[in-house]
């Protein structure tokens, strides 16, 4: 009988089952979101119905795994809240993206956020980045690349530029959202992070509704409004409380390289559902995305064995 698996090893590997569990609840964000727009529903009455519908459920959701007080000190509410404000940044931005590219595209430029937390992370620990994290985002974003965006830059619009650029705010705003969760999580726990963080994107969403000028004027199609719920239950709220587990276990980096596999994801089902195009190309490109993502599980030891044995091995060939 097989020895059962160190308690480090369940742990991990329990992190990356719930990292990328989440990842592909996420990668269908966008695809829900165009159907929402289909249906009249702008960017600003998507957003307040989706976490309108969230908050609520993200503070059942921590009271049923919490044991004890869900109650915050006022620092610990302060760095909740400048996180959740970060989020609203990040999903705004994202959303407003979406409206103008599409969703492959989207989440091509949005999935640069993993190289950032990596430097953000070695920057705040006061150290270099690790080799395996940069190849390992290098060889994945080309598959990314390949999967999201095969016909290259020079087929996009005007439009679709000035999408990049909000996704591109969109990467930036969820990286340092990532990073400081990190650190956040480790004093408060992920589900009342979760909760209490959520709340405050919330608020900055109505906020915004409130003072800018033809934003009150919020259209809530009855359908648009199903789409919502389904994005605010399956593409927020379980796969939030899935990625901060997965973040408090293995680190924001390692869950950032994981979920590198969601443009993929998106464009698979841009494919299936919205009838956008995926070619062999893409295929390519998926396939190697998945390799490389898998690549994370593998221990490092193995890796350095397997790279003795093939240095050997053109030594031999070479003499």
């Amino acid at each position: 009988m097989a020895a059962p698996a160190a308690p480090d090893a369940i742990d991990t590997q329990g992190a990356t089952a719930a990292v990328l569990a989440a990842t592909v609840a996420f990668a269908f964000k966008g695809v829900v979101a165009k159907l929402a727009y289909a249906t009249g529903m702008g960017v600003p009455a998507f957003l307040v119905l989706r976490f309108a519908v969230a908050v609520p459920l993200f503070w059942i959701g921590a009271r049923m795994l919490v044991k004890g007080s869900l109650g915050l000190t006022r620092r610990q509410w302060v760095m909740s809240s400048m996180a959740g404000f970060t989020f609203f940044l990040a999903a705004y931005t994202d959303l407003t993206a979406i409206s103008l590219i599409d969703a492959g595209t989207s989440r091509l430029v949005l999935f640069t956020f993993p190289v950032i937390v990596i430097f953000l992370n070695a920057a705040l620990e006061r150290r270099a980045p690790k080799l395996r994290d940069l190849l390992t985002f290098a060889v994945t974003y080309v598959g990314v690349a390949m999967a999201a965006l095969p016909h290259g830059l020079q087929a996009l619009t005007p439009t679709q530029m000035h999408g990049m650029l909000w996704a591109i705010g969109s990467a930036i705003t969820y990286a340092i959202y990532l990073t400081a969760s990190q650190r956040i999580m480790k004093d408060i726990g992920s589900a009342r992070f979760t909760a209490a963080s959520n709340s405050v994107t919330l608020i900055a969403m109505l906020g915004l509704t409130a003072i800018t000028p033809g934003f009150d004027a919020l259209s809530f199609p009855t359908v648009g409004i199903g789409w919502g719920v389904v994005n605010a239950i399956a593409c927020t709220v379980i796969p939030f409380f899935l990625l901060f587990e997965g973040i408090r276990r293995c680190g924001a980096v390692r869950a950032s390289l994981l979920t590198l596999c969601g443009p993929v994801i998106t464009a698979a089902g841009a494919w299936l559902i919205l009838g956008e195009t995926l070619t062999p190309f893409q295929i390519a490109g998926f396939a190697i995305t998945i390799v490389s993502v898998a690549s994370l599980s593998v221990p490092r030891e193995l890796l350095v064995r397997a790279g003795v044995a093939v240095r050997a091995r053109w030594r031999r060939a070479a003499s």
